[in-house]
C-alpha cells in the first residue's frame, strides 16, 4: 500500500477579501523574472496555465512594488485561491499583511487519500498564516480522494518549482521558508530536507521515515544521500502507527544525530501519552514526539494528528485522521512554534 494523507485536489476554493499593496521592497528567496514566470537557482520547472478560484482582480502594481502575477499565479489579491500548474493544483492561503511582502511561507502537504483541503482541517496551518504572517501553500496530489497519491519521481519537482513561484511573486522573507507534511507528506518532507536544506529554514515531518526502504524515497542522512547544510527538524510519530511502523522512527534520529554530530537527547516535555525530546548542537535542532494517540480507525491507529478536530467529512474522506481523546498536544499549534522559533 502507498501510505499518506490529504485532501480534495477539486476543494479549497474559498472567499477571501482583497487587500492592497505597499510599497514596501523585499529581497526574495529566488532572483526571477516574474513577468514571465521563469525561475532561477534550480533545474526544477513549473509551467502551465494557471487558474484562481473567486472573482478578485490582481492586487499586482510594477509601480509599487507589490506582487506581480506570473503565467500560473494569476491572481495575487489576498484570500484564498486554488492555482493549477503543469499539472497540479495548489491551495494558497495569502494573508492580507503579505501583499507588502516579507512574510514567511509554510509548504504543507498531505497523505495518501488527502487532500490540501483535509490536510489544513488537520492542522489548521491556513489560519495560523494569518495570525503569524505566513503564506501557507497546500499542493494537492493527483487524481482526486480518495485515490490521490504523490509520484515522487515527477511531483516533487513541480511541488518545488511552484514553491519558487510563490516565493518570488510575494516576495517571500527567505529565511522563513518552511515545509512540513504528514504520511506521504512526511516523506516528502524528509526528500526536501535533503534536496533543498539551502532554501529550507526548517521541516517538520509527520508519521513518515524509512531510511530509503518501502514504497517511498527517503532521506538517509548518509554520504550518500544527506542536507547540504544543517537544517531545523521537527519529527512527529505515533508508536501505534498501523501504516508506518514506528521501527523506524529510532534508526532515523539516531541518523541524523550522527550526520550532523549533535548531542545527546535531552528531554522537553513527558506525560503517560506522549515524550518530547531535542538534540542540538551550535548548528541545529532536532527535536521529535512521540505519541500512543489512536485515530478512531483501527486501519490507521496512530498514523493521526494530535490534537485535530478533523470531522473526516470531506469529499472523498475515507476516514478522520484526527488523534481521539485528550491529546497533550496539537500538531499544527507544535509546527508553527516551532517555525517561528527556527528561522534559517
Amino acid at each position: 500500500m502507498l501510505l499518506g494523507c490529504g485532501a480534495d485536489p477539486s476543494a479549497g476554493s474559498g472567499a477571501g477579501d482583497s487587500g492592497t499593496t505597499s510599497g514596501a521592497e523585499v529581497t526574495s528567496a529566488f532572483t526571477t523574472t516574474v513577468d514571465t514566470g521563469s525561475t532561477v537557482g534550480t533545474d526544477a520547472s513549473g509551467s502551465a496555465g494557471g487558474s484562481s478560484d473567486g472573482t478578485r482582480g490582481s492586487t499586482s502594481d510594477p509601480d509599487t512594488g507589490g506582487p506581480q502575477p506570473d503565467d500560473c499565479i494569476t491572481d495575487t489579491a489576498a484570500g484564498h485561491h486554488a492555482f493549477a500548474c503543469d499539472g497540479l493544483t495548489y491551495d494558497l492561503e495569502v494573508p492580507p499583511q503579505c501583499l507588502a511582502g516579507g512574510c514567511g511561507l509554510i509548504v504543507d502537504v498531505h497523505g495518501f487519500t488527502m487532500s490540501a483541503q483535509m490536510q489544513d482541517a488537520n492542522t489548521g496551518m491556513r489560519a495560523r498564516g494569518i495570525e503569524h504572517d505566513f503564506i501557507v501553500l497546500q499542493p494537492n496530489a493527483n487524481p482526486a480522494p480518495p485515490l490521490a497519491s504523490w509520484n515522487p519521481a515527477t511531483d516533487d519537482d513541480k511541488v518545488f518549482a511552484f514553491l519558487q513561484r510563490v516565493a518570488t511573486v510575494f516576495a517571500v522573507d527567505p529565511d522563513r521558508i518552511h515545509f512540513t507534511g504528514f504520511s506521504q507528506g512526511g516523506f516528502m518532507s524528509w526528500r526536501f530536507a535533503c534536496d533543498h536544506a539551502d532554501v529550507l529554514a526548517s521541516v517538520a515531518p509527520g508519521a513518515a521515515c524509512g531510511n530509503g526502504g518501502g514504497a517511498f524515497p527517503d532521506c538517509v542522512f548518509d554520504d550518500t544521500h544527506a542536507p547540504s547544510e544543517p537544517l531545523d527538524i521537527l519529527y512527529l510519530h505515533g508508536t501505534t502507527d498501523a501504516l508506518v511502523n514506528i521501527a523506524c522512527a529510532q534508526p532515523r534520529i539516531d541518523a541524523v544525530v550522527e550526520h550532523f554530530g549533535l548531542g545527546p537527547a535531552m528531554q522537553v516535555e513527558q506525560d503517560g501519552s506522549h515524550r518530547w525530546i531535542r538534540h542540538e548542537s551550535d548548528e541545529m535542532v532536532l527535536e521529535y514526539i512521540e505519541h500512543d494517540y489512536a485515530a478512531g480507525s483501527p486501519l490507521i491507529l496512530g498514523h493521526c494528528f494530535p490534537g485535530s478536530t478533523d470531522p473526516g467529512d470531506a469529499t472523498g474522506q475515507v476516514f478522520s485522521f484526527a488523534c481521539e481523546g485528550d491529546n497533550a498536544f496539537v500538531w499544527g499549534e507544535a509546527v508553527m512554534d516551532f517555525f517561528l522559533a527556527h528561522p534559517k
